[in-house]
């Protein structure tokens, strides 16, 4: 199964790409749960909220698989998680970071903060987080040595590009299989 993650900091057109990426090849895609997670509440986001966020990361990532004949597309994965539980409350969950290095994400596509900024009330802070939260998943693709493409530019050449990528990913994948 090949699983393509959009990642990248808040408001930088992961889930219009995602859905893009899965329209093209007629794949699922998975939405990010905690989007989900936070509307449904009726406060601001919590500490102890975590957990739940991360165990229906895992579960919405599962799901989505379970759809895919070939490939899923993960607007956002589990690593957006940690890095926002590191960021906004200083918090690890250990079993977390392990039940993520087990898992097999064959390809990264951290999206550039070089489109204009949507606010969205309750999900994102600002644009100079955005700036600063890029650094941080940026930093730790390289730290944990994670296959990722930096993908930029207006949407269609954004587009245009993850799917040159991922046609190069699949003949790979089909000449080994």
């Amino acid at each position: 199964m090949i699983r393509i993650v959009l990642t990248g900091a808040e408001s930088t057109g992961k889930t219009t790409l995602a859905q893009a990426l899965s329209g093209y090849y007629g794949e699922p895609w998975t939405p990010e749960y905690v989007r989900e997670y936070v509307d449904s509440l009726s406060r601001p986001l919590q500490a102890q909220d975590l957990e739940a966020i991360a165990r229906g990361q895992f579960a919405v990532e599962d799901a989505g698989a379970a759809q895919a004949s070939r490939m899923v597309f993960h607007d956002t994965n589990i690593l957006s998680s940690i890095i926002y539980a590191n960021h906004y409350f200083g918090t690890v969950l250990d079993w977390v970071n392990t039940d993520f290095l087990q898992r097999d994400y064959t390809h990264y596509l951290l999206c550039l903060p070089d489109i204009p900024w949507i606010a969205d009330a309750g999900q994102r802070e600002s644009p100079a987080a955005r700036e600063q939260l890029h650094g941080l998943f940026k930093e730790s693709l390289d730290r944990l040595k994670l296959p990722y493409t930096e993908i930029g530019g207006e949407q269609g050449l954004r587009a245009n590009d993850a799917i040159r990528l991922i046609d190069s990913i699949l003949e790979t994948y089909t000449a080994s299989n």
